[in-house]
């Protein structure tokens, strides 16, 4: 068994496509960065790391990091010695890691072989849960229309996203938020539910080769409880069903019981639970 470590996207995606194809929407996360890559899409200053574990010629996990940002693993089978040998590997090379995300068996086995190579200390900072849907459920009687975003409406929605950002991703470092609204908006990316104004928001991103993943959900505290995130999350849906996808993800907080039953009731059904443990 052995690690080997690719210089793009392109030679990655050749080599992990079997794995991401397999299970294109429990994967869709790392497929979906990857992609961006391949096109390239940059995260930051320092290169990507793509790596894949390879049992003779199989792959067996899949580990990947944009800096700053956590590590996200994928384990084709239970057994922990190549995640392991992610861990041996870039604790030798001196790296250090914010946190890792994974599916919560595969996060906590990593973190473990983390805390033994660099005897960082580890804690879960929050545990979501991956939806896929295939089929909407729209609900009536929600006043307003999707529409997508508008230039106008730039300020507002950088806004919205920074709320967003603290509300669902904490302490995790921060996009920018202003060049983000800018890059979904011109793209056709970003939607509002509009009811004599804005009050809602979603967002199609990380195209892979059958689905799509829905995120920024927000709505502002003064407009909840009328059900906009739900008929702008079903329509954002629909419209991606509608062009040819498949299929569509999205990760929820656990934490936050109310988006998660938003989610059911549009259609999207549970897949895994994921979690991000951070180390310090």
């Amino acid at each position: 068994m052995k690690l080997e470590t690719f210089r793009n996207a392109d030679a990655f995606l050749r080599t992990a496509e079997p794995v991401f194809l397999a299970n294109e929407a429990l994967t869709s996360l790392i497929l979906g960065i990857a992609i961006r890559l391949r096109d390239g899409h940059t995260f930051g200053d320092e290169p990507p790391f793509l790596s894949c574990v390879l049992d003779e010629d199989r792959v067996v996990a899949i580990a990947t990091r944009t800096p700053p940002h956590n590590l996200l693993i994928h384990a084709v089978e239970s057994d922990g010695e190549p995640l392991d040998l992610v861990a041996d590997h870039l604790g030798g090379a001196g790296v250090t890691l914010r946190g890792v995300h994974g599916r919560s068996e595969e996060a906590e086995r990593f973190a473990e072989a983390w805390t033994r190579v660099t005897a960082a200390a580890r804690e879960i900072s929050m545990e979501q849960r991956l939806y896929k849907l295939t089929e909407v459920s729209a609900p009536d009687g929600v006043p307003g229309r999707l529409r997508p975003a508008a230039e106008r409406e730039h300020d507002l929605l950088v806004r919205w996203v920074k709320a967003f950002v603290d509300e669902a991703i904490g302490a995790a470092p921060h996009p920018d938020p202003s060049g983000l609204v800018e890059r979904l908006t011109q793209a056709g990316a970003l939607f509002v539910w509009d009811h004599g104004e804005p009050v809602s928001m979603a967002s199609s991103n990380r195209p892979t080769p059958n689905g799509i993943a829905v995120n920024l959900v927000y709505t502002p505290p003064e407009k909840r409880g009328r059900g906009y995130a739900t008929a702008c999350v079903a329509s954002v849906s629909q419209g991606q069903l509608d062009r040819g996808k498949t299929f569509c993800t999205l990760f929820a907080d656990l934490a936050n019981p109310t988006s998660n039953a938003v989610y059911k009731r549009v259609g999207y059904r549970p897949v895994a639970d994921f979690s991000e443990i951070l180390f310090s």
